[in-house]
């Protein structure tokens, strides 16, 4: 009788365990979503510089400092001039940021002083995720 009660437990804690992981929504024919990357950039008092200015489509967290003598707005426009995202009033030696997945595509980057040349971005095909991949140092 022991034998069976333990049988009984070793086969219930089987079937648990391989239920682990079921649902996670990772599959081998669906690829992982690419991981954020950091793009930089700075205003000053004559134009807007981002850096990189060309990278891959997918979520990206945009980090920028106002090097400008006055606060300063920004916009994200894609070609046909909407705005994806902002960053509102960035003071003058203040860092500003955003978040946002960004499709293929041109887009530029604009300040809220008309005086302040904006920048362009050009957003590739979508960078692939990073499942299965080898760190690097």
């Amino acid at each position: 009788m022991r034998q069976v009660w333990m049988i009984g437990i070793v086969g219930v804690t089987a079937i648990l365990v391989s239920g682990c992981g079921a649902g996670s929504g990772m599959f081998a024919d669906r690829p992982p979503p690419p991981e954020p990357i950091t793009i930089t950039g700075s205003i000053n008092n004559s134009r807007v510089l981002i850096s990189p200015a060309s990278f891959g489509a997918g979520p990206i967290n945009l980090e920028v400092t106002n090097a400008a003598s006055r606060s300063v707005s920004l916009a994200i426009q894609n070609a046909s001039g909407r705005s994806i995202a902002d960053l509102q009033s960035i003071n003058p030696e203040t860092p500003g940021d955003v978040k946002l997945n960004i499709a293929p595509g041109d887009y530029v980057v604009v300040a809220s002083a008309p005086s302040i040349k904006p920048a362009e971005l050009h957003v590739g095909k979508q960078r692939s995720g990073t499942a299965n991949s080898m760190l690097q140092p």
